[in-house]
Protein backbone atom coordinates (compact mmCIF):
# COMPACT_ATOMS: atom_id res chain seq x y z
CA UNK A 1 0.00 0.00 0.00
CA UNK A 2 1.10 3.42 -0.77
CA UNK A 3 1.46 5.69 2.21
CA UNK A 4 0.15 8.87 1.94
CA UNK A 5 1.83 12.43 2.71
CA UNK A 6 3.07 12.91 5.80
CA UNK A 7 1.64 16.22 7.42
CA UNK A 8 4.39 16.73 9.96
CA UNK A 9 7.25 16.48 7.74
CA UNK A 10 6.02 18.72 5.10
CA UNK A 11 5.14 21.33 8.11
CA UNK A 12 8.89 20.76 9.27
CA UNK A 13 10.20 21.04 5.90
CA UNK A 14 8.24 24.04 5.07
CA UNK A 15 9.31 25.63 9.07
CA UNK A 16 13.33 24.74 8.49
CA UNK A 17 13.03 26.57 4.98
CA UNK A 18 11.89 29.53 6.37
CA UNK A 19 14.08 29.62 9.00
CA UNK A 20 17.11 28.87 6.63
CA UNK A 21 16.36 30.96 4.60
CA UNK A 22 16.42 34.21 7.08
CA UNK A 23 20.30 32.80 8.28
CA UNK A 24 21.16 32.81 4.37
CA UNK A 25 19.03 36.15 3.30
CA UNK A 26 21.32 37.43 6.44
CA UNK A 27 24.89 36.36 5.58
CA UNK A 28 24.36 37.52 2.15
CA UNK A 29 23.45 40.97 3.50
CA UNK A 30 26.57 40.90 5.60
CA UNK A 31 29.27 40.19 2.98
CA UNK A 32 27.56 41.78 -0.20
CA UNK A 33 30.32 44.20 -1.96
CA UNK A 34 32.93 42.70 0.48
CA UNK A 35 36.48 41.97 -0.37
CA UNK A 36 37.82 38.56 0.77
CA UNK A 37 38.98 39.78 3.84
CA UNK A 38 36.56 41.73 4.53
CA UNK A 39 34.14 38.95 3.94
CA UNK A 40 36.28 36.95 6.06
CA UNK A 41 35.57 39.27 9.13
CA UNK A 42 31.86 39.58 8.18
CA UNK A 43 31.78 35.67 8.57
CA UNK A 44 33.68 35.18 11.79
CA UNK A 45 31.38 38.24 13.36
CA UNK A 46 27.75 36.85 11.32
CA UNK A 47 28.67 33.37 13.80
CA UNK A 48 29.59 35.68 16.30
CA UNK A 49 25.77 36.45 17.12
CA UNK A 50 23.66 34.56 19.38
CA UNK A 51 20.39 35.09 16.65
CA UNK A 52 21.90 33.41 13.94
CA UNK A 53 23.92 30.20 16.52
CA UNK A 54 19.67 29.89 17.55
CA UNK A 55 18.40 29.96 13.89
CA UNK A 56 20.68 27.35 13.03
CA UNK A 57 20.20 24.88 15.85
CA UNK A 58 16.54 25.35 14.93
CA UNK A 59 17.14 25.11 11.45
CA UNK A 60 18.91 21.44 12.01
CA UNK A 61 16.54 20.17 14.76
CA UNK A 62 13.23 20.98 12.26
CA UNK A 63 15.51 19.71 8.96
CA UNK A 64 17.05 16.36 9.82
CA UNK A 65 14.42 14.11 11.03
CA UNK A 66 12.38 15.10 7.94
CA UNK A 67 15.49 14.97 5.30
CA UNK A 68 17.19 12.23 7.02
CA UNK A 69 15.11 10.71 9.17
CA UNK A 70 18.00 7.48 9.63
CA UNK A 71 20.90 9.68 10.28
CA UNK A 72 22.93 10.50 13.46
CA UNK A 73 21.74 14.29 13.50
CA UNK A 74 18.43 13.35 13.06
CA UNK A 75 18.63 11.12 16.02
CA UNK A 76 20.06 14.02 17.94
CA UNK A 77 17.59 16.35 16.73
CA UNK A 78 14.68 14.18 17.87
CA UNK A 79 16.12 14.20 21.56
CA UNK A 80 13.63 15.37 23.87
CA UNK A 81 16.50 17.44 25.36
CA UNK A 82 17.97 18.87 22.33
CA UNK A 83 14.34 20.03 21.34
CA UNK A 84 13.75 21.88 24.53
CA UNK A 85 16.88 23.50 24.64
CA UNK A 86 16.77 24.67 21.25
CA UNK A 87 13.43 26.33 22.08
CA UNK A 88 15.18 28.05 25.04
CA UNK A 89 17.66 28.99 22.63
CA UNK A 90 15.66 31.01 19.79
CA UNK A 91 12.93 31.79 22.59
CA UNK A 92 15.37 33.56 24.72
CA UNK A 93 16.91 35.55 20.75
CA UNK A 94 13.01 36.71 20.32
CA UNK A 95 12.74 37.65 23.68
CA UNK A 96 15.67 39.88 24.28
CA UNK A 97 15.51 41.27 20.61
CA UNK A 98 12.11 42.23 20.94
CA UNK A 99 12.49 43.50 24.47
CA UNK A 100 16.38 45.64 24.22
CA UNK A 101 17.13 45.81 20.97
CA UNK A 102 14.84 46.14 18.35
CA UNK A 103 14.12 49.96 19.47
CA UNK A 104 17.79 50.57 18.52
CA UNK A 105 17.52 50.46 14.60
CA UNK A 106 15.23 50.77 11.77
CA UNK A 107 16.00 48.02 9.22
CA UNK A 108 14.39 48.76 5.78
CA UNK A 109 13.54 46.42 2.97
CA UNK A 110 15.76 42.57 2.79
CA UNK A 111 17.25 43.93 6.30
CA UNK A 112 13.88 44.07 7.38
CA UNK A 113 12.64 40.63 5.89
CA UNK A 114 15.86 39.19 7.39
CA UNK A 115 15.32 40.44 10.62
CA UNK A 116 11.80 39.34 11.07
CA UNK A 117 12.64 36.03 9.65
CA UNK A 118 15.69 35.35 12.11
CA UNK A 119 13.48 37.46 15.59
CA UNK A 120 9.91 36.86 15.30
CA UNK A 121 8.88 33.85 12.52
CA UNK A 122 11.56 31.91 14.24
CA UNK A 123 10.63 31.58 17.37
CA UNK A 124 7.14 31.42 16.27
CA UNK A 125 7.50 28.70 14.19
CA UNK A 126 9.61 26.47 16.46
CA UNK A 127 7.81 26.97 18.95
CA UNK A 128 4.60 26.26 17.71
CA UNK A 129 5.97 22.61 16.64
CA UNK A 130 6.98 22.47 20.04
CA UNK A 131 3.98 22.90 21.48
CA UNK A 132 1.92 21.10 19.03
CA UNK A 133 4.15 17.87 18.32
CA UNK A 134 4.47 15.92 21.89
CA UNK A 135 8.00 13.77 22.28
CA UNK A 136 8.56 10.42 22.84
CA UNK A 137 9.91 11.06 25.97
CA UNK A 138 10.38 14.24 27.69
CA UNK A 139 13.37 15.68 28.85
CA UNK A 140 14.78 14.57 32.24
CA UNK A 141 14.95 16.94 35.06
CA UNK A 142 18.36 16.48 35.99
CA UNK A 143 19.70 17.19 32.86
CA UNK A 144 18.25 20.66 32.12
CA UNK A 145 21.96 21.65 33.26
CA UNK A 146 23.11 21.07 30.40
CA UNK A 147 21.06 23.53 27.88
CA UNK A 148 23.19 26.24 29.65
CA UNK A 149 26.77 24.49 27.99
CA UNK A 150 26.11 26.13 24.94
CA UNK A 151 24.78 29.98 26.45
CA UNK A 152 28.36 29.21 28.59
CA UNK A 153 30.52 28.93 25.63
CA UNK A 154 29.62 31.78 23.72
CA UNK A 155 29.79 34.14 26.24
CA UNK A 156 33.25 32.58 26.87
CA UNK A 157 33.81 33.34 23.04
CA UNK A 158 32.11 36.71 23.21
CA UNK A 159 34.73 37.74 26.18
CA UNK A 160 37.57 36.33 24.04
CA UNK A 161 36.68 37.43 20.48
CA UNK A 162 35.83 41.25 21.75
CA UNK A 163 39.06 41.26 23.85
CA UNK A 164 41.19 40.56 20.64
CA UNK A 165 39.15 41.87 18.04
CA UNK A 166 37.03 45.07 20.12
CA UNK A 167 33.61 43.49 18.74
CA UNK A 168 30.66 42.51 20.74
CA UNK A 169 27.38 41.56 19.10
CA UNK A 170 25.03 43.00 21.62
CA UNK A 171 25.28 46.25 23.83
CA UNK A 172 25.03 44.27 26.92
CA UNK A 173 27.94 42.39 26.13
CA UNK A 174 30.10 45.48 25.29
CA UNK A 175 33.00 45.01 27.87
CA UNK A 176 34.32 47.96 26.20
CA UNK A 177 31.24 50.60 27.19
CA UNK A 178 30.26 48.65 30.76
CA UNK A 179 33.15 46.95 31.68
CA UNK A 180 33.54 42.98 32.86
CA UNK A 181 32.12 43.48 36.09
CA UNK A 182 29.12 44.78 34.54
CA UNK A 183 29.19 42.39 31.26
CA UNK A 184 30.03 39.53 34.40
CA UNK A 185 26.49 40.25 36.05
CA UNK A 186 24.60 40.32 33.29
CA UNK A 187 25.70 36.72 32.05
CA UNK A 188 25.02 35.30 35.56
CA UNK A 189 21.40 36.49 35.22
CA UNK A 190 20.92 35.57 31.89
CA UNK A 191 22.19 32.28 32.66
CA UNK A 192 19.45 32.12 35.83
CA UNK A 193 16.66 32.95 32.71
CA UNK A 194 17.98 30.34 30.58
CA UNK A 195 18.31 27.47 33.27
CA UNK A 196 14.57 28.78 34.31
CA UNK A 197 13.18 28.98 30.80
CA UNK A 198 14.64 25.15 30.62
CA UNK A 199 12.96 24.33 33.42
CA UNK A 200 9.50 25.48 32.70
CA UNK A 201 9.61 23.65 28.93
CA UNK A 202 10.90 20.60 30.04
CA UNK A 203 7.87 20.32 32.68
CA UNK A 204 5.75 21.48 29.76
CA UNK A 205 7.30 18.45 27.68
CA UNK A 206 6.22 15.99 30.74
CA UNK A 207 2.46 17.66 30.94
CA UNK A 208 2.41 17.51 26.87
CA UNK A 209 3.58 13.77 26.88
CA UNK A 210 0.86 12.74 29.86
CA UNK A 211 -1.67 14.28 27.99
CA UNK A 212 -1.16 12.95 24.59
CA UNK A 213 -1.19 9.12 26.14
CA UNK A 214 -4.14 10.27 27.86
CA UNK A 215 -6.00 11.47 24.60
CA UNK A 216 -4.45 9.80 22.24
CA UNK A 217 -3.13 12.86 20.80
CA UNK A 218 -0.15 12.32 18.22
CA UNK A 219 3.58 12.23 19.27
CA UNK A 220 6.32 13.28 16.89
CA UNK A 221 9.14 11.79 15.68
Amino acid sequence: MTRGPDPLRAWRLLAAAVVWFGVVLQYVLMVAGEDAARAAVSTVRFFSYFTILSNIAVGLVLAAPALAPGSRLALWARRAGTRVAAGVYIAVTGAIYHWLLAGLWDPKGWQLVADTLLHTAAPLLYLADLLAFPPREAARWSQAWKALAFPAAFGAWTLLHGAISGFYPYPFLDVAKRGYPAVLVTMVAMSAGFYALTLLLTGLQHLQLRLAKRGGAPISG
